[in-house]
């Protein structure tokens, strides 16, 4: 029962998380269109990144439910991941940007 509410409660948390990734961007209007190359690649890694690692993890986890084991945990793992993979998405983003 945990598992499908935080199935179902993770897309609010990714979107939450690329919405402030593509306002992020407004962050680098100091640079103008030269920002470099981290820039270009931490923008999309903010927005995408929050529903690549729930997609994993969702499957992951309904397999495991088929299997009838445990799969809370995965859930809570991907979570983990997602925000490791989001902040230095972050701090590249705005290390960058100066």
């Amino acid at each position: 029962m945990a598992t499908i509410v935080q199935i179902c409660l993770a897309p609010l948390v990714c979107l939450g998380a690329s919405f402030w990734g593509l306002f992020s961007v407004m962050a680098t209007a100091s640079c103008g269109s030269d920002c470099g190359g981290a820039v270009d690649a931490a923008v999309p890694l903010m927005v995408f990144s929050p529903w690549a690692v729930w997609l994993i993890v969702t499957v992951w986890a309904i397999v495991r439910l088929i299997r009838k084991k445990s799969a809370a945990w995965v859930m809570l793992i991907g979570l983990g991941v997602a925000t490791v993979v989001y902040i230095a998405a972050n701090i590249v983003l705005f290390i960058s940007v100066g």
